[in-house]
């Protein structure tokens, strides 16, 4: 360990120290925590000012929760994102940057992070925290759905998440992915297939939303955003059915509740980019009274920078759980546990077929974007994303010439440097690279993401083969190799992986499988199974015995 990753975490113990201290509570009794995702969405919520919006459900829980309208993400898209949440690691530092691994046509690969990285649920599930997932995974060194990645994350990952399947008073960790609101949602089929099933209640007159000045005036793009606003809405609808479970449940009293969402609106210039429409987010964190600390405001709207990579971070200390060295955020989620940030960070790289390479960082106030593939448009002919009308709309109108600059901006040629003033220009259509009134804020923006991308590392140095033929020799998953059992007259067994770090999971007589962390005894005469996994691998093979 470095001296500068060997202060963060003796800080990090501090701070967790700290919380603990200032809230007994937490220390005690250690909260449930619950993690409720939506997808693709932007802040179209009334409690975080859209008077558009329909969202009951989210407001509600607003009033009782603290509000952090400056939260982003660190990519403009679902497996980079969810990489970079996962792992609280900016995703071009494990290889996670690409979206999606699978859809790179040169070679098959995972993203491969050194054996000692893991997921924050595996942490919490390392310390006696049920964890569960629903389906949805996509983590880049996973698939996209349930069992198609490390067994050692999650007790359950699958269509029906649920707190249900823990033991007696263990506490639990829940990630629900919320897929109403997914850009494929605003695909024709989908939406006739919604409305026919009477899923989706058509709530919002298209004349009544707001276009940014990157959309022309035209009924598909409105039809768009308001059948946008329709899926909120069912995404709300499902957030209170879910808070309603938890409170019949009897366990909102001792439950953090965490909504918020994978990355900015599933709309044109919206997901995929790291313009804000990319990757500014919503978040709200909702502490009951019995675990609130004494800093929280119920009801409160803290307006500091948030990094998704703040999130797992936070959870962790949450849960009174020393957090790893190698994680890059800090817990922002705790009021005064950290150092307020000077800056959020994001990154676009491939997407499908197209290739991208770009880094962003964000105060207050400023935005600036290094692209080191320069002169090539932002907007591409993504196959998914041309689905859309409103996207076919806008290749429509650029053929035709009817954009007008600041409409004709993602379809020309990107700049090798670009700067906003987000408070002046929050859809970043004015560029003040080359302004000498901003050439101070400029050099220090530049300066700063130099000095991130130095600190965090960035695999997009290298070329993307070059990465999945390290990760997957000739393009083939490597295989973890089995762990080792060894059981003494006491029938303790110990558990030993072929490799330090591998993740190792057990069960008895063929009950449900566990995260093995410390020696445990086994019962005469019993089966005990164990295998082995490293993420972006296969898992081993299983090895047994008797006790």
């Amino acid at each position: 360990m470095n001296k500068y990753n060997a202060l963060k975490l003796a800080v990090t113990y501090f701070f967790v120290s700290i919380v603990l201290i200032a809230n007994p509570v937490i220390a005690k009794q250690r909260p449930n925590i619950l993690l409720l995702m939506a997808e693709d969405m932007s802040a179209r919520v009334g409690a975080f000012g859209d008077k558009i919006a329909v969202t009951p459900n989210l407001d509600r829980l607003a009033r009782t929760s603290i509000r952090y309208p400056n939260t982003f993400t660190t990519a403009g898209v679902c497996a980079p994102s969810r990489a970079g949440h996962i792992l609280g690691m900016h995703q071009m530092s494990v290889g996670a940057q690409h979206m999606r691994t699978r859809s790179f046509k040169a070679s098959n690969y995972r993203s491969v992070p050194p054996n000692h990285i893991k997921a924050y649920p595996e942490l919490l599930r390392r310390h006696g925290y049920y964890t569960f997932s629903s389906a949805k995974l996509d983590y880049q060194f996973s698939g996209i759905f349930a069992n198609s990645g490390p067994f050692s994350i999650w007790d359950y990952a699958g269509p029906k998440p649920t707190w249900q399947g823990r033991e007696q008073d263990q506490p639990f960790f829940g990630f629900v992915s919320i897929k109403q609101t997914h850009e494929g949602q605003l695909f024709p089929k989908a939406i006739l297939r919604n409305n026919r099933n009477g899923n989706r209640s058509q709530i919002v007159n298209p004349d009544d939303v707001l276009l940014p000045p990157y959309y022309p005036e035209h009924p598909a793009i409105r039809a768009d955003i308001a059948q946008h606003y329709n899926n909120i809405f069912a995404m709300d609808q499902v957030v209170g059915q879910i808070l309603r479970q938890l409170e019949n449940d009897g366990l909102a009293d001792n439950t953090i509740v965490i909504w918020t969402t994978d990355h900015g609106d599933g709309l044109p210039r919206g997901k995929r980019e790291i313009y804000d429409s990319g990757i500014k987010v919503p978040l709200i964190v909702h502490w009951p009274k019995s675990l609130k600390p004494k800093s929280v405001e119920l009801g409160s709207i803290n307006e500091k920078l948030v990094s998704f990579v703040d999130i797992g971070h936070s959870i962790l200390a949450m849960a009174g759980i020393p957090i790893p060295d190698y994680m890059h955020g800090s817990a922002q989620l705790i009021p005064n546990a950290s150092p307020k940030r000077s800056y959020i960070y994001a990154a676009k790289d491939r997407l499908d077929d197209f290739n991208f390479y770009e880094r962003a960082v964000r105060d207050g106030q400023f935005k600036y974007i290094k692209n080191f593939l320069p002169d090539r448009p932002g907007a591409q002919h993504i196959i998914y994303r041309d689905k859309m009308a409103s996207m076919q709309t806008l290749w429509q109108h650029l053929d035709s010439g009817k954009l007008n600059t600041a409409q004709r901006l993602w379809f020309e040629p990107s700049p090798k440097e670009a700067l906003y003033d987000i408070q002046s220009d929050p859809h970043e259509v004015n560029n003040l690279a080359n302004s000498a009134k901003h050439h101070n804020t400029l050099v220090r923006m530049r300066e700063a993401l130099t000095n991130w991308t130095k600190s965090v590392g960035d695999f997009s140095d290298s070329t993307e083969l070059q990465m999945a033929e390290d990760f997957w020799p000739n393009g083939e998953q490597p295989v973890t190799q089995p762990p080792t059992i060894s059981i003494n007259k006491a029938g303790m067994a110990n558990i030993v992986p072929a490799a330090a770090d591998d993740s190792i999971g057990y069960r008895i007589n063929g009950g449900t499988w566990k995260l093995y962390s410390q020696p445990l005894l086994v019962p005469k005469n019993a089966i005990l199974e164990a295998k082995s996994v490293r993420y972006g691998w296969a898992e081993s093979a299983l090895v047994k015995t008797s006790g």
